[in-house]
């Protein structure tokens, strides 16, 4: 099978995922009488007709936010914003930081302070959040300094730090654990032991030989460290109160009309786009780090 016949499968595939995961709502229904659950599926593929009937009409990408009908195109460029600006940031620092940590607890003594990352790193993203806000709070409770917001409570003056960190130190423990891990293992090959035998410096080896060969792996495991990034994105835009893409479907979701499909459909293909973009990016980041590298 060809590649460019896989990827003409691949887009249709995943519409169609993405049209029967969206359903899911309307197609289980509880029962009002006794609380028992009934598979709805005449209503349940009548949402997906309306939906692609509405892409001609524009219907489709119209939603109610309380009595208000409000256009999907003119309300989720605001959200974008607020979602990427997090997860690129995220992303980018938390590889590089990752990437740089791991590399210092490959090759140091410092293991106590690599079991405490990884204990940090076990924690649940919503932990970290609260965690990260409680600190804030009790440091004001007993020096009246405030270091950060520890929510958004205008779309005018949002919280930038606390956010900023937690989309860091989240996906950054899964990247030093995994650095750290295959760096380890390249260390003892014979190639670098032959590069220490020609006397090249430990810089040099660890970056012009041992990193080169860690950056695949890097790279096989990219969707695992973007699923970690965006895996709790709800929580992460509810406990901070961001009105990104996540927060703006599932506020508006289940409204005074009804359970809105349209809206979660749109909402769930723009955060598919937005993932797209974040690990290409990275990769392309990644790529260029192993064309500088290997000169």
């Amino acid at each position: 099978m060809s590649k460019l016949f896989q990827v003409s499968l691949f887009v249709p595939g995943v519409l169609l995922i993405v049209l029967l995961f969206a359903m899911l709502p309307a197609l289980i229904q509880a029962d009002p009488m006794n609380g028992g659950l009934h598979l709805m599926w005449g209503q349940a593929f009548s949402k997906i007709r309306e939906y692609i009937e509405g892409i001609w009409t524009g219907q489709s990408f119209h939603y109610y936010a309380g009595q208000n009908e409000l256009l999907f195109w003119e309300q989720i460029g605001n959200s974008l914003k607020v979602t990427s600006f997090y997860m690129v940031i995220g992303a980018v620092i938390g590889t590089i930081i990752g990437v740089l940590l791991g590399i210092y607890f490959a090759v140091s003594r410092a293991g106590w302070l690599m079991r405490l990352m990884e204990l940090f790193g076990a924690l649940p993203d919503f932990v970290i959040v609260i965690l990260l806000q409680f600190i804030v709070v009790l440091v004001a409770m007993k020096t009246g300094v405030v270091l950060a917001k520890v929510g958004s409570f205008n779309h005018n003056e949002p919280a930038i730090l606390l956010p900023l960190l937690s989309t860091i130190i989240i996906p950054a423990s899964f990247m030093i654990r995994n650095v750290a891990l295959h760096m380890k293992h390249t260390l003892t090959e014979d190639y670098i032991n032959f590069a220490k035998s020609r006397g090249l410096t430990k810089g040099y080896i660890i970056f012009h030989h041992a990193l080169p060969n860690v950056l695949p792996f890097i790279k096989a495991d990219l969707h695992k460290f973007m699923g970690i990034l965006f895996g709790n994105l709800f929580i992460f835009e509810y406990l901070y109160n961001l009105l990104g893409v996540t927060l703006l479907v599932f506020v508006n979701a289940f409204g005074m009309h009804g359970y809105q499909y349209n809206l979660v459909v749109n909402g769930i293909l723009t955060f598919l786009l937005l993932y797209a973009a974040v690990y290409l990016l990275l990769r392309l980041m990644i790529i260029g780090w192993e064309k500088v590298l290997t000169r």
